[in-house]
């Protein structure tokens, strides 16, 4: 199962659930093609919502990311278990943990950015995320060691990730959370003042 890594943690989930191993990779679908088509990874998911997996043959199907298949995997699911896939996600989130998810924009200059890109988790000194331990902090990939371009912070219950805009003068926080809205809220908070401080803003 390949996802990139400002992706939901329920596809972590899932994927141990299941048995499966979890290949995460920087922002962009061109880290899957690879798997794609050696038939190393049988489905791949990015952040907005772009997907494909394998055929059943074992050959790829595209190395793009396609609307189309998941949405045929849908109605599929409803032909086969007479269930809306919604019930089915319901289902998921009642076992396995209800995300919530955000991305806010935060003013960056060109030299902040630069610092952003170049960040080491040596420059975190901070142990807790919204009031829990931190359990990794990332600069590279775990699937594939390439360079992310910012930093991922991940609690058990919560993650967020920063990554500096390649056209515009900002940065982005993308945050998810298990334990609700307030806590989402939180993680965000805390995101901006630890990059803030990393990049002396």
């Amino acid at each position: 199962m390949g996802k990139t890594l400002v992706s939901s943690q329920l596809i972590d989930r899932v994927t141990y659930h299941v048995g499966r191993k979890l290949y995460e990779v920087p922002v962009g679908f061109k880290w899957f093609v690879d798997g794609l088509v050696d038939g190393s990874l049988g489905f791949v998911g990015e952040e907005s919502a772009g997907a494909t997996f394998l055929r059943r043959d074992g050959k790829v199907w595209t190395t793009d990311k396609d609307g189309l298949i998941p949405s045929l995997l849908s109605a599929e699911i409803m032909a086969i278990t007479g269930r809306d896939p919604g019930e089915i996600y319901a289902g998921l989130t009642q076992q396995l943990g209800e995300p919530v998810y955000d991305r806010i924009d935060a003013a960056a200059s060109p030299e902040q950015k630069k610092q952003l890109s170049a960040l080491s988790p040596d420059q975190i000194s901070q142990k807790e995320l919204a009031g829990e331990p931190i359990k990794a902090m990332l600069t590279t990939a775990p699937g594939n060691g390439a360079a992310i371009g910012g930093l991922k912070i991940s609690t058990q219950n919560g993650w967020f990730a920063a990554r500096p805009s390649g056209t515009e003068n900002i940065y982005k926080i993308y945050a998810e959370s298990f334990q609700g809205r307030d806590h989402l809220q939180r993680i965000l908070g805390e995101a901006q003042t630890i990059v803030d401080k990393a990049t002396g803003k």
